[in-house]
């Protein structure tokens, strides 16, 4: 006769929040999958700006962006939720937008010396994020991510099934949500959705709880903006989904597709606006 026990835990999937429109919860281990220059780091970007107006500890750890370059796309991003894809917008109401993500960390990462552990320790010495509790943690990319063993660095092909062991082990000590963009092998750029197209060995895949792919559909257009499609390979919370993007790339803002008439905002009314329309409604 089997044993009974009692679950600690009687809901590991506790969501806290959706943050450019994908949900998260808290021991979460997600990779965001797609070739390079789609738009998957925007994208994270965006869900870092959104937790953080939401009050949750956000932190986008990137091995590839300087703090200034980081500063600047999510400034443009700023705009974008303002005045869309090439509409403009006063830089007070630029700064009044990014004035509400304000406690968002944006750390640069060194590739040979920022390791999971690393950046688990500085989160919560230096930024003061939870031991445990809610808190949602970008790491840009996986396989940048430094691994070192018994006899140095690791194996470059099996760097991101150790890191992705690492981000999750410290996902669930920690209760925090981390996602972590990863690279497609290059010769499945244009394949089909499979786990197979994950750069590094087998642990990738099977370590991560939830893996998105993200491909751009159809040529993009003459202002270099285009439409994202996002496949889920894979969730242990539930069933798939697809979710229909656009990039704006000049920008760097990836929009929802309840969103996708700010491609075409030209105008943002001011309070002189707003002034002027109820003058005329008298």
């Amino acid at each position: 006769m089997p044993r009974s026990g009692t679950i600690g835990n009687a809901d590991p999937y506790r969501f806290f929040g959706t943050f450019a429109g994908l949900p998260f919860w808290g021991g979460g281990f997600t990779l965001l999958a797609a070739a390079p220059g789609v738009g998957k780091t925007s994208w994270a970007g965006r869900m870092i700006l959104e937790a953080a107006s939401a009050h949750i500890p956000a932190a986008l750890v990137c091995y590839e962006h300087t703090a200034e370059e980081l500063k600047f796309r999510l400034h443009q991003q700023a705009l974008a939720s303002i005045a869309g894809a090439h509409g403009q917008a006063s830089e007070e109401e630029i700064q009044r937008r990014m004035a509400k993500a304000a406690n968002a960390v944006l750390e640069p990462a060194n590739k040979n010396e920022d390791t999971a552990r690393s950046i688990e320790e500085r989160l919560i010495n230096v930024y003061s994020f939870p031991k445990y509790g809610d808190a949602l943690v970008v790491v840009d990319y996986l396989s940048l991510v430094p691994v070192v063993g018994l006899t140095g660095m690791v194996d470059p092909m099996r760097q991101g099934g150790e890191a992705a062991a690492e981000l999750r082990t410290m996902s669930r000590r920690h209760g925090w949500a981390i996602i972590c963009p990863a690279a497609l092998q290059k010769d499945s750029f244009g394949d089909g959705d499979t786990l197979e197209a994950l750069w590094g060995d087998e642990r990738v895949s099977y370590e991560a709880d939830r893996i998105l792919l993200v491909r751009q559909d159809g040529a993009k257009k003459e202002c270099g903006c285009g439409n994202l499609i996002v496949n889920t390979l894979k969730d242990r919370t539930g069933p798939t989904r697809v979710w229909n993007l656009e990039f704006f790339g000049s920008r760097f803002f990836v929009a929802l597709s309840t969103e996708k008439h700010l491609h075409d905002l030209k105008h943002v009314p001011s309070a002189a606006d707003h002034v002027q329309l109820e003058i005329g409604q008298q």
